[in-house]
């Protein structure tokens, strides 16, 4: 019986200290925050993305108008004279014009990706460095409006992550 209680004693103080342990060991690491639509807004490389971008789209956009404004004349020859060649064209101009809709949609998520990517790849980069400094840190957060995170207790690495990047 003695030796159960020992036994028991011991089992009870391992576990014990080892939960002490890992809470120590965890209360050192940190989660922490950072702000990426400031440190976006203040890339010289996200001005030109965006210039970029506003290019293709305008583009995109000034094909649509005109296919649009085709479609609506040829709308308005049909509602005057029902002709049934008419009726086909404008079936097959609505056609085209959805068929461009989804092209120019896979156009501008190409370049987007084309031109945002490295700029999200810098910043990665920056966040990674400042990981390494600080080896206290487990996970880094996206704090920005609307990203879901409504409160963070732990620091925040916006402006050591916006000096890595020369900002």
């Amino acid at each position: 019986m003695k030796k159960n209680t020992i036994f028991y004693f011991l089992l009870f103080f391992f576990l014990f200290g080892y939960s002490f342990y890992s809470f120590s060991k965890e209360n050192n690491q940190r989660i922490v925050c950072l702000n990426s639509m400031i440190i976006i807004e203040k890339m010289p490389d996200f001005y030109t993305a965006q210039k970029e971008l506003s290019k293709i789209s305008k583009m995109h956009e000034n094909i649509l108008d005109k296919l649009a404004k085709e479609f609506h004349r040829k709308a308005e020859k049909f509602q005057r004279n029902k002709n049934p060649i008419l009726k086909k064209e404008l079936e097959t101009l609505q056609a085209r014009a959805h068929a461009y809709q989804k092209i120019a949609s896979d156009d501008l998520a190409k370049n987007q990706n084309k031109l945002l990517n490295p700029i999200y790849k810098k910043i990665e980069n920056a966040i990674i460095k400042v990981i390494e400094k600080d080896k206290n840190i487990i996970r880094v957060d996206d704090c920005s409006p609307g990203k879901g995170v409504l409160f963070n207790k732990g620091g925040d690495i916006t402006e050591e992550v916006k000096k890595e990047l020369g900002l």
